[in-house]
């Protein structure tokens, strides 16, 4: 089992690796949606490791000011120690979601996968709030990857 930091090691991560504020102040939000997600499916008796999802929530976007940032960001963490936290970073992307291996597939990487659809900035706002800015912002089309992040919502919540 490889180690996963705590929310103070997350922090200070991010401000050794110069991770602009606006971003951490994103993935603290991100890690507050998150937790509530992962408390309620530990409620309903769901396994699920919830240091990883923290870790990973907060962070998700560590090379976030870089390009290809999901890919850069994964390698980063795992070069630092933290392969299973660099695998739910991994998946926590729209990009080419049709791919299988691009899908989150475990509790946690659905937890922060749909987490960072639930945070605009930093703040929380619903899933259509933040796909309507997405496409605007890049104007593109992302109702594939919105139903794909309802389901999860679904399997996540039961809403």
């Amino acid at each position: 089992m490889t180690k996963i930091p705590t929310k103070r090691e997350c922090l200070e991560i991010l401000n050794r690796n110069k991770t602009p504020s606006k971003i951490i102040e994103h993935s603290k939000a991100v890690c507050k949606v998150a937790e509530k997600a992962a408390n309620g499916l530990i409620k309903k008796g769901i396994k699920l490791n919830k240091k990883l999802v923290i870790a990973a929530a907060l962070l998700h976007d560590i090379e976030r000011a870089k390009p290809n940032h999901v890919i850069k960001g994964s390698r980063l963490l795992k070069s630092m120690g933290f392969s299973e936290v660099a695998e739910v970073v991994k998946k926590h992307s729209l990009y080419k979601l049709e791919v299988k291996n691009r899908q989150p597939s475990t509790w946690e990487e659905k937890i922060v996968f749909y987490a960072d659809k639930r945070v605009k900035a930093n703040k929380i706002v619903s899933l259509k709030e933040r796909f309507d800015s997405l496409e605007k912002a890049y104007k593109v089309n992302l109702s594939k990857e919105f139903k794909f992040t309802k389901n999860i919502e679904k399997e996540l919540l039961g809403k």
